[in-house]
């Protein structure tokens, strides 16, 4: 976070924000674009050179937000009546669709899981404003959606954990300079409504802390309401740093801010394996008693040319491959004149050690010991993982929970904003929930469960309760339930 930001909003009376934390979101971010200087040394010659790395960090985020939204999932809304239900549906359907969110939702889910936080803030473009601060629409007013980072986020004030007040700070060049873009959300108390409202603030200042003049912007705003155009994301896992240091305020903590060590012991077992192939390739020596020469022209830094012998190789492309030993004089009979070496690959202690560190990676951040399978190439996701799946679904479970308030924060600002602005017949006053079509995060037992309700229902076929459970091919489950009763079925383990 920019100093003269933190500076600004201090100067202008709001509480002052330690500029601490965002170390720590900025090497969490470090890792996930896979550079850090973890990964950069010099050899003896001290050029700088960099590990090959698996690049972990941006994986982990990127599966988690796979895990927690896929494109079965389908966002809706439930109010106090079944018209009011489907006006919102409705209306709401459309503009998740013309907003992108059902696209954009994925990435905002990894920027929460690498950074720790990630926010979403509705917009209003082309909207009439009036000197009391009114939004009113025209023909040409829309709403717009944007995610951002915990980098970008400033907490102002926090209750419970939760962030009341926030200001989102984005970066922008205008020629050759920079200049900030500052909009704030804050729930302030109107007398005459007798209820705490929000009004949003705009403005833009130089990298010297001045405010600069924006044709267009609105500088203040409200909506009347005490629903936010704003939603906050963060991992449900208590946060580390807060026990050490009382700089947070509000921010959450990266999915992988445990596993920091995690993710060098991955890269370094990768840039092993690697090197091991780098540098084992074979060599043949050769006595320099039957080397050829030829003579070659090589000018100095000065200009002088001069003439050299140079050994000539019995196959040029292959020049990393030959080298010579020996001494010209020495006689052929004592030493061989050709010596091959063929080193030992280590594939098979390589790759377990490469696994190794992946089940403990896999472990730190909640996805299980078992989601990473190394097979000696590639890094494959364990897409039909089943072995330590009851943590992982656990773990997502508690994810899940703060995405659905997530798009439950999204949801209610645009159908706040279709009520207020464009006079739809929709409510705020609902529930915005994501339903699950994937059946992912439901444990085995309470699949069982539901399996055997369908079961007696006659939805479903007993023997198919066999092919989906006990892994057995259709005939042989249609063959064991023949003459048996779902009673039994129900007791088997």
């Amino acid at each position: 976070m920019n100093d003269t930001v933190l500076k600004f909003l201090k100067e202008k009376g709001y509480k002052e924000v330690s500029s601490k934390y965002y170390d720590f979101i900025n090497l969490w971010e470090s890792w996930w674009r896979d550079e850090v200087a973890f990964h950069k040394y010099h050899d003896q010659s001290g050029t700088e050179r960099k590990l090959y790395r698996l690049g972990m960090a941006k994986r982990i985020a990127e599966d988690w937000a796979s895990i927690l939204f896929t494109e079965r999932d389908e966002i809706v809304t439930e109010a106090d009546t079944k018209k009011k239900t489907e006006a919102n549906n409705e209306y709401l359907t459309k503009q998740l669709k013309v907003l992108k969110v059902y696209k954009d939702l994925p990435t905002a889910i990894e920027k929460a899981m690498y950074s720790g936080t990630a926010g979403a803030i509705v917009r209003v473009k082309n909207a009439t404003v009036d000197k009391q601060g009114r939004l009113s629409a025209n023909k040409r007013t829309k709403l717009d959606i944007i995610y951002v980072g915990a980098s970008q986020i400033i907490p102002l004030r926090v209750e419970h954990g939760s962030i009341i007040d926030v200001a989102i700070v984005s970066e922008n060049i205008e020629g050759d300079k920079k200049e900030y873009y500052i909009e704030i959300h804050e729930l302030k108390y109107k007398s005459k409504l007798e209820q705490d409202v929000y009004e949003i603030s705009n403005t833009y200042i130089d990298e010297k802390g001045k405010e600069i003049d924006k044709k267009g912007i609105a500088k203040n705003y409200t909506i009347n309401s005490n629903v936010p155009l704003f939603s906050i994301l963060k991992p449900a896992i208590a946060n580390a740093i807060d026990g050490n240091y009382n700089i947070v305020n509000g921010l959450g903590f990266s999915v992988y801010g445990s596993a920091i060590d995690q993710l060098k012991a991955c890269d370094i077992c990768w840039n092993n394996f690697v090197m091991d192939f780098y540098l084992g390739g074979k060599k043949v020596f050769y006595n320099k008693k039957i080397v050829n020469k030829k003579t070659v022209q090589v000018k100095d830094s000065k200009g002088n040319v001069r003439e050299e012998q140079v050994d000539m190789y019995p196959d040029d492309i292959m020049k990393q491959q030959w080298r010579t030993y020996g001494d010209e004089m020495q006689n052929l009979k004592d030493d061989p004149a050709i010596t091959e070496y063929n080193p030992a690959l280590r594939v098979e202690e390589d790759t377990q050690g490469i696994q190794f560190a992946l089940n403990v990676l896999g472990f730190k951040v909640g996805l299980g010991t078992g989601y990473y399978e190394f097979n000696g190439h590639s890094i494959v996701t364990a897409t039909q993982y089943v072995g330590d799946r009851q943590d992982l679904i656990s773990n997502a479970n508690k994810h899940r929970k703060n995405v659905d308030e997530f798009v439950c924060g999204i949801g209610k600002a645009i159908l706040l904003l279709g009520r207020i602005l464009f006079k739809k017949p929709v409510t705020e006053d609902c529930i915005v929930k994501i339903t699950d079509k994937d059946g992912f995060m439901v444990d085995t037992e309470t699949a069982k469960a539901e399996f055997r309700q369908d079961i007696a229902q006659g939805i479903r076929q007993e023997w198919e309760y066999r092919v989906k459970f006990y892994g057995e091919d259709e005939a042989t489950a249609k063959a064991m339930v023949a003459n048996r009763e779902i009673e039994n079925i129900e007791g088997e383990e």
